[in-house]
């Protein structure tokens, strides 16, 4: 049984940005597919501001050379916007596995990002896009970087007032791109490790490597000694391995030897040497 509230419905961005302002023990639903699950928990708030019926906060656009997401943009709008499969496939692969279809059609990229689970299926293709941040409040408006904005699993930069409103990716139609993930089952299963990748080649040559891997460290990463060692050179084998052991390496010395490492680095091992390797 969810605890009691009051709900509000606001239609516009900046009467959402008000009642933050003014009310204390609020908190912001855009979907509520994890918020709720957390009241029936014991989460208490005085008040859950519905955003879901505010426009301003959805779709994907191409503005100023990137592409701009609303962050109360579905997972299912996401996996069928045809700039997002066509500039950032591992995003819109990625949202085409979060949950079920019934979570997919409720929750928003934005409500995925602020939850911050290490496991967001989000989070590394938005590595990989350089993903930026608008966060506004009544004080003003700030933006900031998608990997300075995760501090820790489950916590975030953003204040009780501010609202995350849109995210700005970097496009990359003319790359290699795509995001794996391995879960329990096929769907509706929590991933237990996600990778995204961006690759350019050029005559055989990596040109730009863009990697990052989730649900194996305590934060999602860019894997981005791996990528400085790729990029120049020649798409072989004994670069590929080579790549795997650092990224392997790197793993290790962010979270230490952990017990699920035993099944989890042979997957990444595989994982990567297809990805790399181009099968």
């Amino acid at each position: 049984m969810l605890p009691h509230f009051s709900s509000l419905r606001p239609k516009t961005k900046g009467e959402a940005l008000t009642y933050l302002s003014d009310l204390d023990r609020a908190k912001l639903l855009a979907g509520g597919t994890d918020l709720l699950v957390r009241m029936k928990r014991g989460e208490s708030h005085d008040y859950l501001i519905d955003i879901t019926a505010i426009e301003e906060l959805s779709g994907a656009v191409l503005n100023g050379g990137r592409i701009r997401v609303g962050a109360g943009t579905t997972h299912r709008s996401l996996s069928l916007s045809p700039l997002v499969l066509e500039s950032a496939r591992s995003l819109a692969q990625a949202a085409s596995w979060i949950g079920s279809p019934q979570i997919r059609t409720m929750g928003t990229i934005g409500g995925n990002l602020v939850n911050a689970s290490p496991a967001a299926d989000s989070i590394p293709p938005l590595l990989v896009h350089d993903a930026l941040l608008t966060l506004e409040s009544m004080d003003g408006e700030r933006t900031e970087r998608v990997e300075d904005f995760i501090i820790a699993p489950y916590t975030t930069t953003t204040t009780g007032r501010e609202m995350l409103t849109a995210l700005s990716l970097e496009p990359l139609p003319a790359y290699e791109e795509g995001y794996r993930r391995v879960a329990k089952r096929a769907a509706w299963a929590i991933s237990r490790l996600g990778i995204a990748w961006s690759i350019l080649e050029q005559e055989g040559t990596f040109a730009d490597v863009r990697l990052a891997i989730g649900s194996c460290t305590p934060l999602p990463f860019r894997a981005r000694k791996v990528e400085r060692f790729l990029t120049g050179r020649k798409r072989e084998i004994a670069v590929t391995r080579e790549a795997v052991k650092i990224c392997l390496d790197e793993i290790r010395r962010i979270s230490g030897e952990r017990p699920s490492f035993t099944y989890k680095l042979p997957v990444v091992r595989d994982l990567l040497q297809a990805i790399l390797g181009g099968r």
